[in-house]
């Protein structure tokens, strides 16, 4: 009875470290040999490094870029969500930059006549160590970028406004380059001028 124990821990202690390890088999024409999976078998994407002479800023906005960063429940808009791609020199295609993004947030409210008056609410700059957790993990076909989420103050009212979006930026030479604005309407009561 205490050899058939002995056998069945045996057994059981075998088959645990059987599935522990995990192995895979290469074959030639005469002999089997095994040898260990490597532990992470999905591709290594090498860091792009960053560039210098950024040229052109294009940022992009799906059709809700809207967020909600309120833990209240009220899902109250207090936040976007912007796509950054930063241009080198060298090829029509994302890079990463060395400098600082700047994100401008402006409510365009309208005069009498009409004339739209941009009055720049809030401002986000993030240099590179802040902008760093924000890069895209894989290229896309417009190369690298950034997928910024941005919160703006709790105390800054802008539901139901009209708001324009400009992204700089500034290069380690001092150099601002500046995207187009991107128009939007912020949701809430009354949306419009």
């Amino acid at each position: 009875m205490v050899r058939a124990k002995k056998n069945w821990v045996t057994l059981a202690l075998a088959s645990v470290l059987a599935t522990a390890v995990r192995c895979e088999q290469t074959s030639s024409n005469t002999t089997t040999q095994w040898k260990p999976l490597a532990k992470d078998t999905a591709p290594r994407v090498e860091d792009p490094g960053t560039e210098s002479n950024i040229i052109r800023v294009s940022k992009f906005f799906n059709a809700d870029p809207w967020l909600s960063f309120a833990a209240d429940g009220s899902g109250r808009v207090d936040g976007v969500r912007i796509t950054v791609y930063l241009e080198g020199p060298n090829a029509p295609k994302g890079v990463f930059g060395d400098g600082t993004l700047i994100v401008e947030m402006y409510r365009l409210d309208h005069e009498k006549r009409g004339r739209e008056v941009p009055t720049l609410v809030h401002k986000w700059e993030l240099p590179p160590d802040q902008a760093y957790p924000w890069r895209a993990k894989q290229a896309t076909g417009m190369g690298w970028g950034y997928g910024l989420r941005l919160q703006w103050p709790a105390e800054l009212d802008i539901q139901g406004k009209q708001v324009a979006f400009v992204v700089k930026y500034r290069r380690t030479d001092g150099r601002i380059v500046s995207s187009s604005r991107q128009v939007v309407n912020v949701p809430g009561a009354g949306v419009g001028p």
